[in-house]
């Protein structure tokens, strides 16, 4: 799995000396190793850990490394005989220094020849698109650009939601022929969880009867914050109580996220608690509400749904939301509704959960968790990613090939 631990450093030397030391404990007799690493590696984000988590016993040493540029080093005079894939994440890091269009620009052609480099020195190259543009994007022709450039080199594209094509398209299109599925993992075992729904509960500040609507993650204005607290007025001024709002998460300091929050402080129905969650609270957040709300005005993949299906409960989210497909499966662990239709629909799903069953809610979340498993995801995303370093053959698409759940005897 990971080759070091957070916070060490992964440049240079060190990233050398601590892939080659990950190349050496592959076993004698095993299939021989392929060197992965991945970029930008985000220690305080599990992901990465929960992806690669098969790798290892498949002979493959994920080395995680901060910037593309970084790997530049390590690789140069790369053995012919080790195969070497870079596998690229999330792509904001690449413009998030640029003040102008033309500084975007040249960081486009530079990272692109730092990708010519590494594909030069016999690298494939690998792009997971965990969104269409970044939710900030200051220079959108020159980030349309960048994700043009990397599908030009890319020799496979991972997508995690079988409406990836679509919902990119107004940017850019991917090639279905490099194009491969498999969901974004759960994180079974990732987080404590031995708090109690009645502790939990309590903590929050929940009153009895009321349905608990959980936010969280970073707080920005893409997930739709304003327009969820309308809305919990709306239903709240017809049945007191009816909702609680339990919002947890650091603020990016964006006008409207600053502004949702100037209100949520003084606000009698939400519960605040400002800053990055702690490992050891996701569990209190999860058990003491009834839904987790992913109002969110564009979004492709989530963690955050990830996660809440982890911990079996419900979703709130738009119908048109690329992670509308993970809880296709079992319906009643989302409450959907269309935001094309304007903010009644999100008021009406709203109302939708006062009379709710929220346990067979919680039942149906916990399948569409079970669906994502962390250890079968990885397991499939190892086996299907080994499969196609040794071959060149395309990953088999999950879509059609998610396992039919049955409840827990």
């Amino acid at each position: 799995m990971l080759t070091v631990l957070p916070g060490r450093d992964v440049t240079g030397d060190a990233w050398i000396g601590e892939t080659f030391a990950a190349v050496s404990r592959v076993p004698v007799g095993s299939r021989g190793p392929v060197v992965w690493p991945f970029t930008p590696y985000y220690s305080g984000n599990p992901f990465q850990a929960v992806l690669y988590g098969g790798f290892a016993d498949r002979s493959m040493v994920a080395a995680p490394a901060f910037r593309v540029g970084d790997l530049l080093r390590g690789t140069d005079g790369w053995p012919a005989d080790l195969p070497l894939v870079v596998h690229l994440h999330w792509l904001n890091q690449v413009l998030a220094g640029a003040s102008s269009a033309a500084a975007a620009g040249a960081a486009v052609d530079e990272h692109s020849r730092l990708l010519d480099t590494l594909t030069a020195r016999g690298a494939k190259l690998v792009w997971t698109v965990h969104n269409a543009l970044p939710h900030d994007t200051a220079f959108e022709a020159q980030e349309v650009r960048l994700r043009e450039e990397v599908l030009a080199r890319a020799d496979l594209v991972h997508v995690m939601s079988p409406l990836t094509a679509e919902l990119v398209s107004p940017w850019f299109t991917l090639p279905a022929d490099r194009t491969y599925r498999c969901d974004h993992p759960g994180y079974q075992g990732v987080y404590p969880d031995w708090v109690s729904a009645l502790e939990a509960r309590s903590r929050l500040r929940i009153p009895e009867g009321s349905v608990a609507l959980l936010v969280t993650g970073a707080l920005k204005p893409y997930k739709g914050l304003l327009d969820l607290l309308d809305a919990v007025d709306v239903v709240n001024a017809a049945a007191p109580q009816g909702i609680v709002l339990v919002v947890a998460g650091a603020s990016d300091g964006a006008p409207e996220t600053e502004r949702f929050l100037a209100r949520a402080y003084l606000h009698p129905a939400v519960r605040v608690l400002p800053g990055k969650v702690a490992e050891s609270d996701f569990q209190v957040l999860l058990r003491g509400t009834d839904v987790v709300a992913l109002p969110y005005r564009r979004s492709l993949n989530s963690g955050v749904l990830a996660l809440a299906l982890t911990f079996g409960k419900p979703v709130l989210l738009p119908s048109g939301s690329g992670s509308a497909p993970v809880v296709a499966a079992d319906p009643g662990a989302a409450f959907l509704y269309d935001a094309e239709a304007g903010p009644e629909a999100l008021v009406a799903a709203l109302r939708s959960l006062l009379g709710a069953d929220l346990a067979a809610a919680q039942v149906a979340a916990a399948a569409a968790g079970r669906r994502i498993d962390r250890a079968t995801v990885a397991g499939r995303f190892a086996d299907d990613l080994r499969g196609w370093a040794d071959t060149g053959h395309l990953p088999r698409d999950h879509a059609e090939a998610l396992p039919v759940d049955e409840p827990p005897s």
